[in-house]
């Protein structure tokens, strides 16, 4: 009886190898591609004839946003889902891709698989490096490399009224962080000199919160920050109800927090819209 199980769960392992194959393969096609970033083209890249991969579909995604950070660096947003076959069957897998440039000169690709929950990156590191320094010398940080990595890749979503029946707090918070409570201070010192855009926001947020509620006194670090986030304004992934998008935030000094609940005024500019 063991003998029969043994074979079972052998003849299993075998299948799924097999079924895993093309997946492998599949996934080394598009990392080669990735490596070579400088040359990243999704049009290209959609024309290109690949062994294992079938298709290159860009039909549910392809760019969702072009946006400026520091240093005159931009960052490019992409999803891109290829097609495999799997026995008679085709099957797809995503990959969130995020393109940095200078002057339209590549030099660093991210990509993460969400199935997999797998990260790779190919970069200029010697540009990566500049850039890393720039940031840290400007925010008085000591982030890394793997932070740069883990903060891009931490999908933050802004936004206070979101979803089909939000809640509408008295006191605005994020990750459960409170916006009136002056024990946070250091956490939201911490958003403000973020790579991630939206997680920067939130961090504006709470400060002029504090500072308009609570009597908080800005020091000039938080004061320069805050003024080239918003001199910035740069696009975010952004929620208004039961829709997310890309849109600036054209930042109004005038109506801080009059509502509460939604920062300075907000207006949009939407670049894409996802119906969720």
């Amino acid at each position: 009886m063991k003998k029969i199980i043994v074979y079972f769960l052998l003849l299993n392992s075998f299948s799924l190898f097999s079924q895993n194959r093309n997946e492998i393969e599949a996934d080394y096609e598009i990392q080669g591609y990735f490596k070579n970033f400088i040359e990243f083209n999704l049009d290209t890249l959609k024309s290109k004839k690949f062994n294992y991969i079938r298709k290159v579909d860009s039909s549910f995604g392809g760019l969702l946003i072009k946006r400026q950070r520091d240093f005159n660096i931009t960052e490019s947003i992409y999803n891109i889902a290829i097609h495999f076959p799997e026995g008679k069957w085709m099957k797809y897998k995503e990959y969130k891709v995020h393109i940095f440039s200078e002057n339209d000169s590549i030099f660093g690709l991210i990509n993460f698989d969400p199935y997999r929950e797998k990260t790779n990156y190919y970069f200029d590191f010697d540009k990566l490096n500049e850039y890393l320094k720039c940031h840290n010398i400007y925010y008085e940080s000591e982030l890394k490399i793997s932070d740069f990595i883990n903060q891009i890749l931490d999908d933050n979503t802004y936004g206070y009224i979101c979803g089909y029946a939000p809640i509408v707090y008295d006191v605005p918070r994020y990750n459960d962080f409170l916006f009136d409570d002056t024990s946070n201070i250091v956490e939201f010192k911490k958003w403000i000199k973020s790579f991630n855009l939206e997680l920067q926001t939130y961090g504006v947020d709470a400060l002029k919160y504090l500072e308009k509620r609570k009597k908080y006194r800005l020091t000039e670090m938080d004061k320069k920050i805050i003024e080239n986030i918003k001199v910035r304004n740069s696009e975010l992934k952004s929620c208004d109800g039961c829709i997310i998008h890309y849109k600036k935030n054209y930042w109004n000094k005038k109506t801080l927090y009059n509502s509460g609940l939604m920062p300075f005024g907000l207006k949009s500019e939407v670049k894409i819209l996802t119906i969720t």
